[in-house]
């Protein structure tokens, strides 16, 4: 399941109508994943990327003024740091 989430990773963020200067958002990931993926699986595949050198994770700098909504559906790590970009290498 991990190789078939990071193939689905690298082709979403590929995608012009998905992406903001080659950065996906994670809201944008978690909608097209739909539930083929549960969230705790999807956080910690991420992170998993992020850790193998795979993927940036990388915050939102108004992530603030982001509709709630929104900011429910970013990474969120125990550290209280919410990411919502995803940038890959």
């Amino acid at each position: 399941m991990y190789d078939e989430f990071k193939a689905l990773v690298c082709e979403l963020a590929a995608r012009d109508d998905l992406t903001m200067h080659g950065l996906l958002p994670i809201p944008i990931l978690r909608r097209e994943t739909g539930t083929r993926i549960g969230r705790s699986e999807l956080d910690a595949f991420l992170v998993q990327m992020h850790g193998e050198g795979l993927v940036h994770l990388l915050s939102h700098v108004e992530f603030e003024n982001l509709p709630l909504a929104v900011q429910r559906e970013t990474l969120q790590l125990p550290s209280g740091l919410d990411l919502y970009w995803i940038r890959v290498l």
